[in-house]
């Protein structure tokens, strides 16, 4: 089959399978053109070959300015624009400091330039459709490289057919020569007497990309012929079950999000912990995205350990997400939020006043947030029964006789002696930020204390607390909370 049959089967493919992408020739489109062989030879099939009228393409150039003919090479498809009918925009970005004012390499700093004068060009001549020179060699190249950096399905599905231009909605990117292999291309591009601009940067094997291209794929090829087609293949199938799954993402999406503010989102703790382990990762996922747009290439650990701290469900902790976002665990809630935000008003425990109030044994406070601290005697008790205790919310002490407690705030430079620490003493501040208790939370934090602090809640006790194999009298301490069908979660250092 020939190139322009093929890009006209392509063309008639994904108008079928988008119902709403119809091109109508009354429209105008914008044709990424860098001069080489594959954007050449599709500039040609437009204007040339009847598959668009040349007066309603708009040529869109980027001049890298990484070498010094770029100016030139400019012109040059200018001048092919001119003779075919067809309207040249053109634009210089210093793409290498772009790239060092940016800590991106030269080919993502490329790219991402590239893409936003796309959509400069689009919305500067209202076009929808922005036509770009993929072809099946990049597709392979795309694969192999996301399958060598670990990525998941979202990376492994390669280069697709049509998707929407990121940040701009209602804008699409086209990529008709994705059926077609380079040598096609290039032997039409002879064919038909067409003067591609040669970039002698493809043969640079410093650059990733082009190490895959010459030395690793004609290695691969030694093991499996095929290996082109089969890359390409694999890439039609893991799209087609990542579209399933992202749309199964979106419907799980509805049913546990709560609420989202400027740079925070929430959703609902205990029906994202019964989701299929695929929709759990995919809606952490779904939640970076919402809060990061732009954000790309997600690594599969950052995921794994935001989702294991999720899964453990105690309440306080949080995960580091790239970007400077954070997950934390509420009380019934995942949150997901920017690291610069404020948190939101919080379902964790806080003290009503900044007053130190009277806990009378046996006897109950009310804090702030829905919570009840309980406290009470129970007869005396091995400690070796406690020890295996998985809820944070409820501790047991060696008071000896002791009527009544004081449930306060932290004190100044206050220190104290955490249990498992042997008699060591540490700041109660850094113990709150150890256990990544949020900052906005720490001064009315409730910490129950006689003499000195016996237990920051829902954390840690005193060593000097601790229950011994003579203590007479144990006491129960207890934070309840409105949901107490959430308290049951794991956190033995707590005893």
């Amino acid at each position: 089959m020939s190139l322009l049959l093929e890009v006209q089967a392509f063309l008639a493919q994904i108008q079928a399978e988008y119902g709403e992408f119809p091109l109508s020739s009354a429209e105008k489109i914008i044709a990424a053109v860098s001069g080489g062989p594959d954007s050449l030879a599709l500039l040609h099939l437009l204007a040339q070959r009847g598959l668009h009228p040349a007066e309603n393409i708009i040529v869109a150039h980027l001049d890298h300015q990484l070498r010094p003919s770029s100016a030139e090479e400019a012109e040059q498809v200018c001048r092919i624009a001119a003779e075919w009918g067809v309207t040249c925009r053109v634009k210089q970005i210093d793409v290498k400091r772009l790239a060092q004012q940016g800590g991106l390499s030269l080919e993502e700093a490329g790219r991402q330039a590239r893409y936003h004068f796309f959509a400069e060009a689009a919305a500067q001549f209202e076009a929808r459709y922005i036509f770009t020179g993929h072809h099946a060699d990049d597709q392979v190249e795309t694969v192999l490289m996301h399958l060598l950096r670990g990525s998941g399905s979202a990376g492994l599905r390669g280069i697709l057919p049509v998707s929407s231009l990121a940040g701009h909605p209602g804008r699409w990117v086209v990529r008709p020569l994705l059926n077609s292999g380079r040598e096609e291309i290039e032997a039409y591009c002879n064919r038909h007497q067409l003067q591609p601009i040669m970039d002698e940067s493809n043969s640079d094997t410093t650059f990733f990309r082009n190490r895959l291209r010459h030395d690793l794929l004609p290695i691969l090829e030694d093991y499996n012929p095929k290996i082109r087609p089969r890359l390409q293949a694999m890439a039609a199938v893991t799209a087609a079950d990542f579209e399933w799954l992202q749309e199964q993402t979106a419907e799980a999406w509805h049913k546990i999000h709560r609420e989202t503010g400027p740079g925070w989102l929430r959703f609902d703790l205990e029906g994202w912990q019964q989701l299929p382990l695929a929709l759990r990762r995919s809606t952490l996922r779904m939640a970076v995205a919402e809060l990061r747009p732009n954000l790309r290439d997600v690594g599969f650990q950052a995921i794994e350990q935001a989702r294991r701290v999720a899964e453990q469900g105690t309440v306080g902790t949080e995960a580091t997400l790239p970007e400077q976002m954070i997950l934390s665990v509420g009380y019934s809630y995942l949150m997901v939020r920017l690291a610069d935000t404020p948190t939101p008003v919080s379902e964790l425990p806080q003290l009503i006043s900044e007053e130190p109030q009277i806990l009378a044994i046996p006897g109950r406070l009310t804090l702030a947030n829905g919570w009840l601290l309980n406290c009470e005697w129970l007869a005396a008790v091995p400690s070796e029964q406690f020890v295996q205790s998985d809820n944070p919310w409820i501790v047991y002490l060696d008071m000896g006789d002791a009527d009544s407690l004081i449930v306060r705030s932290r004190l100044e430079g206050e220190r104290f002696q955490p249990l498992g620490m042997e008699g060591h003493t540490k700041a109660v501040k850094d113990v709150m930020i150890d256990r990544k208790i949020p900052a906005e939370l720490r001064p009315r934090w409730p910490i129950v204390a006689g003499s000195h602090l016996l237990w920051i809640a829902g954390h840690v006790i005193d060593h000097r607390a601790r229950l011994r194999p003579d203590t007479e009298r144990v006491l129960r301490l207890t934070l309840e909370h409105s949901n107490s069908h959430m308290l049951n979660t794991s956190n033995s250092e707590n005893l």
